[in-house]
Order: structure tokens, then C-alpha cells, then sequence
């Protein structure tokens, strides 16, 4: 359980969140998609893994991967699942726009209330009557509440969320349908609540007061990486970059040079100010199952990834971000056999987040070559999780920026 969590853990929050998105869409979650993991996600993992006739090992493949979200996409598209505003409270929430009809006989309405006192809300409305039965109720006292159940033949899922800022002070909703059809719609409930935006206008900046000055630019939002290094020595970090598209690299925002490099594979050896926390990378052969970390934006995140040679040429397939180029790909002995070759552009994404894609691996014979090194590949050490990977890795890998 340990590993299954670290694993999960490394992987982008973006990712995990549509994880258990796509999971609450097929049937298998009933929480909250906020990318933690616990015991729901993991079971609901196992059965996704059950019903793929998979592996049941708790570990998303890349092609698994990519299963799900298409899956989950696929259940959003047919309820017509679509965020949109409340013109009345400008209230944000994930509407199943094909259900709400009177034909399907869902009903999605949203609600304020101008009495402040969110707990007396609560027991009024999650009380039972001989027509009313409550299914499920909780709260988070001074935060949100939720009241599920069924009243005559007609079930329910009410949310109400008090506004830190304090007016207006509560809103809320509740989705009403047919319990003829609760096998269908209880997942509908739950991807609704779990994309209710009460107030989306706080943390905003404060509009200007009338007689103001212009209102100040919008920050400018922090640059990605262009690329991935892996620390070999002191002061050296193997990336693969191309030299004429990033003159003037720059790793946590000290200048980096371009001491060496390989037009043919696109390996090139930075130097700067980087402390070696290990030895030299332990070389290994790429094995079909492999663990790649690279920066998904300003976070490192372990990728699953599946090996093979196509047409003589070395490919893994992975759900990689372009920042991904140069990423270390180990295999599940935390071996090094390559490096993912420079990524051309952004992958394709569904619901914000990457597919699983073939791309170029730099293997480790052209690192030997490269590094100048004649070892034989190393002997095979004891399995390691990705989370080990990752732990072990974290402190040897930077990001790699080109300003313009």
C-alpha cells in the first residue's frame, strides 16, 4: 500500500485529480477529486484494473492510463457534462446539460441563503421526515455541508458552502432525479458537487475604485522548463536539449553552460553550479517496463512507460509534458538505460492532461558513448516501486530553461 501511494503521489497533481475524476464518472469513487490518495482511490484503481482485466497491482500503465481518461471522458461527453455560471450568484458548477430535461428528469438548481448560520441549515435540511430519508450527511462546521437521500421517488443531492469572505454568506445546490435511475446518476451527483465553485471570484484582485488608475497588469505567470537534467557529476548534468534552440540555458535561475554535445542524438552535457548527491548513474538495458522522471511544469513527476524498438528504433510510450526532453528513464531496478530524446512540441490532453504518446529514447549505448564510459550493463538489483525511484532520484534532477 505504501509503494501504490508513493507511486500515486509522484504523478502530477493535474493527473491525479483527472484520475479520480475519470474513476467517479465509471462508477468505481465516491470522494472528493483532490489528488490524494487513500483507501477509496486505491480500491476504485483495483476495480478500474478488474474490469480492464488488468494486473491488479494498484499501478496506472501508460496505455491503463489512457483507458481510463478515455473512459471517464467518454461518460462526461454522454451526460453533456459542462461548466457553466449561474447568471443569478455567478456561482460555477459542472452541469449535465443532456439530463436536465423533462424527459430524463433531472433538475440542477442553485440556491443562496442570506441567513448566515451554516449549521442550522444543515439540521433543517438533513432532517428526516416519513417521506424524506436521508441517505448520507456531513459538515464541515464554518466550511460546507452535504445532505444526500431520497424524497418519494425522487433522489438528491444537496451541497451549501459558506463564503469565507463573508457576503454573500451561503450558496449552495441541489441535484434532483429519478431513483429509477440511481445506478446512472449517483456518480452524475458526485462529479457535480466535486465541481462546485460557490464563490470563483475570491483570491481574485480587487477591482479598482472608481477615479482609480488603470488596474495593475496581471502577474506575469512563471516560464516552464524547456527540458530535464540528470546530475552525473559535480557540477555536470546530462540533459537533451537542441544547442541552437537554447543558446543560453539557465538551471534554477543561474546561467548554465553547453559544454558538449551530440547533434545526432541531441545529448548535451551542461555545466554549472550542481552538487552531485550520488555517483555516477548505474547503466542498465531498457526492459519493457520502465519509470521515467521528468518536469511536468515546475513539479518532477515519475511517468510509467512501456519500451519498444520500432523499426530499429528505440521508443517509449508515455505521458510526457515537452519539459519531459531529457528526462532519466529507469527501469524497475532504478538502472539509467536512456534518456527520452528532445520533445518537438505540448502532447495531445484530455481533460488538461497528457495522453500517453511513443516517443524517442536515447538508450544507454549512446550514453556510454557519450560519457565515455565502456561498463557492461549492470547486474539487476531488487525491484523498486516509482516512488522509491523518484525519492531517490529527486535531489539529482533539475530543470532546464532557455530564456528567450
Amino acid at each position: 500500500m505504501a509503494a501504490r501511494k508513493a507511486a500515486f503521489l509522484a504523478l502530477p497533481e493535474a493527473t491525479r485529480k483527472a484520475i479520480q475524476e475519470a474513476l467517479v464518472w465509471l462508477g468505481l469513487y465516491v470522494g472528493v477529486d483532490d489528488g490524494e490518495f487513500g483507501k477509496r482511490t486505491h480500491d476504485a484503481i483495483l476495480a478500474f484494473q478488474a474490469s480492464a482485466k488488468a494486473p491488479a497491482d494498484g499501478a496506472l500503465s501508460a496505455p491503463l492510463l489512457n483507458a481510463l481518461l478515455a473512459a471517464g471522458q467518454k461518460a462526461r461527453e454522454a451526460a453533456g457534462f459542462q461548466v457553466v455560471s449561474d447568471p443569478k450568484t455567478g456561482a460555477k458548477i459542472g452541469a449535465p446539460l443532456k439530463l436536465l430535461n423533462p424527459r430524463a428528469g433531472a433538475r440542477l438548481d442553485f440556491a443562496s441563503n442570506a441567513d448566515a448560520d451554516l449549521a442550522a441549515l444543515y439540521t433543517r435540511l438533513s432532517a428526516a421526515t416519513p417521506i424524506r430519508k436521508i441517505a448520507y450527511k456531513a459538515i464541515k462546521p464554518d466550511a460546507f455541508f452535504v445532505v444526500s437521500g431520497q424524497e418519494g421517488p425522487v433522489k438528491f443531492y444537496t451541497r451549501f458552502d459558506r463564503n469565507p469572505a463573508g457576503t454573500p454568506p451561503i450558496r449552495g445546490f441541489t441535484f434532483a432525479y429519478p431513483a429509477a435511475q440511481t445506478a446512472a446518476l449517483d456518480r452524475v451527483a458526485i462529479a457535480i458537487g466535486n465541481s462546485f465553485e460557490p464563490f470563483p471570484g475570491l483570491g481574485a484582485a480587487p477591482a479598482a475604485s472608481p477615479g482609480a488608475g488603470a488596474a495593475a497588469p496581471p502577474a506575469p505567470t512563471a516560464p516552464s522548463p524547456a527540458a530535464t537534467a540528470l546530475i552525473v557529476a559535480p557540477d555536470k548534468a546530462l540533459t537533451a536539449l537542441k544547442a541552437d534552440e537554447c543558446p543560453n540555458p539557465t538551471v534554477a535561475g543561474k546561467p548554465a553552460r553547453i559544454e558538449q554535445t551530440d547533434a545526432a542524438t541531441g545529448l548535451a552535457m551542461l555545466g554549472g553550479n550542481f552538487v552531485a548527491n550520488s555517483g555516477a548513474p548505474r547503466l542498465g538495458s531498457p526492459t519493457q517496463d520502465l519509470i521515467i522522471l521528468g518536469f511536468s511544469g515546475p513539479r518532477l513527476a515519475a511517468s510509467s512507460a512501456s519500451f519498444a524498438s520500432e523499426e530499429a528504433r528505440p521508443i517509449v510510450t508515455a505521458a510526457l509534458d515537452k519539459s519531459a526532453g531529457g528526462a532519466p528513464a529507469f527501469d524497475r531496478t532504478g538502472a539509467l538505460v536512456g534518456l527520452v530524446a528532445p520533445l518537438p512540441g505540448e502532447p495531445e490532453r484530455v481533460v488538461g492532461v497528457a495522453l500517453a504518446s511513443p516517443h524517442p529514447l536515447i538508450t544507454s549505448d549512446a550514453l556510454r558513448v557519450f560519457l565515455g564510459v565502456n561498463e557492461s550493463p549492470s547486474e539487476q538489483g531488487a525491484p523498486l516501486s516509482a516512488g522509491d525511484i523518484a525519492a531517490r532520484e529527486k535531489n539529482a534532477l533539475v530543470a532546464v530553461f532557455c530564456p528567450k
